[in-house]
């Protein structure tokens, strides 16, 4: 099975990297062609991917170590908060270098006011926890729409961005945000017996010599990290995160070493496809940013799960 969907998604990136507004043939392509393939459509490509594996293995991080079946980058606030951020460091002109520590800074804000605001006596409830979130992205919401209004300047620019997707992809971005998720990656991997541990009770895992506040803390700063930097370059793309680790448990198990490379590898398929989807479902060359796509299959499966899971997330 495991190798079954890395061959799928090496198919889908070769796929992906010959469909758009122009179709190209790899066996019959004009030097113009080649310039296409080589210079924008493969670094986009490869982007998607890189972007996909960043929010579908912060997601996993979230729903575990908020026993949260429900967290996300976008249900938890970091995705909006971060968003926050970046559209501010936008909007004040700031260098495009300074935009992922806005948005990094914001995001660690926002998520450690949810955070706090749903825990009692010192157990995190995941309704509150919800709850929190939806309030964090009001009062974002709210903020970024007075920068919209407030700097006529920047508006189209925001508003653009807050879309999300990969219209401005260089080799540069490519290679920062890939160094991120590896050296994310790794990190997570190295702690993936203790995550398993935070599956537990948090007396359970503590008997078991884990200190629990301090890998949740670290959980939190990595995976914001991720989510910061995604959206600094692409703006919001929301419930990635939401639904690759649900697949990646019901197809694979609950053991962490397997969901962070799962929940990854699903996230970067999924990206990969729905920004194919937006570069043709639009006749003319005309595209449909992704964030709208991801938005509208994480609606539903929202939907989804709230209708048909429940209270059996987890282990039902």
């Amino acid at each position: 099975m495991k190798k079954l969907l890395v061959g799928l998604f090496l198919l889908t990136l070769g796929a992906s990297c010959l469909i758009g507004a122009t179709a190209i043939n790899p066996f019959a392509a004009s030097p113009i062609e080649r310039d296409i393939l080589l210079s924008l459509r493969l670094p986009r490509v490869l982007f998607s991917a890189v972007i996909g594996a960043m929010l579908g293995l912060s997601g996993s991080v979230y729903q575990l170590t908020l026993k949260n079946p429900l967290a996300d980058s976008f249900t938890t606030g970091a995705a909006s908060s971060s968003a926050l951020g970046a559209v501010l460091a936008i909007a004040f002109g700031l260098p495009v270098a300074l935009v992922p520590i806005a948005a990094l800074g914001t995001g660690l804000i926002g998520l450690i006011t949810v955070y706090r605001l749903s825990k009692t006596n010192n157990v995190i409830n995941p309704v509150t926890m919800i709850l929190a979130g939806v309030v964090m992205n009001i009062i974002a919401s709210s903020v970024i729409s007075f920068a919209k209004y407030f700097f006529e300047d920047a508006l189209s620019s925001i508003v653009f961005w807050l879309m999300g997707g990969f219209f401005v992809v260089d080799w540069s971005k490519l290679l920062l945000c890939a160094a991120v998720l590896l050296i994310s990656y790794l990190l997570f991997t190295g702690r993936a017996l203790h995550l398993n541990m935070l599956a537990l009770d948090e007396h359970s895992a503590q008997t078991l010599g884990v200190n629990v506040n301090r890998l949740r803390s670290i959980a939190f700063v990595i995976a914001t990290a991720l989510v910061a930097v995604a959206v600094s370059h692409t703006g919001v793309i929301g419930f990635v995160g939401l639904i690759v680790p649900h697949v990646a448990r019901g197809l694979f198990g609950s053991d962490m070493k397997q969901n962070l490379f799962f929940s990854s590898l699903l996230g970067a398929l999924l990206l990969v496809l729905a920004d194919a989807v937006s570069r043709s479902i639009i006749p003319g060359g005309a595209e449909l940013p992704v964030g709208i796509i991801t938005a509208l299959l994480g609606g539903v499966f929202f939907l989804y799960l709230l209708r048909t899971r429940r209270e059996r997330f987890w282990h039902g």
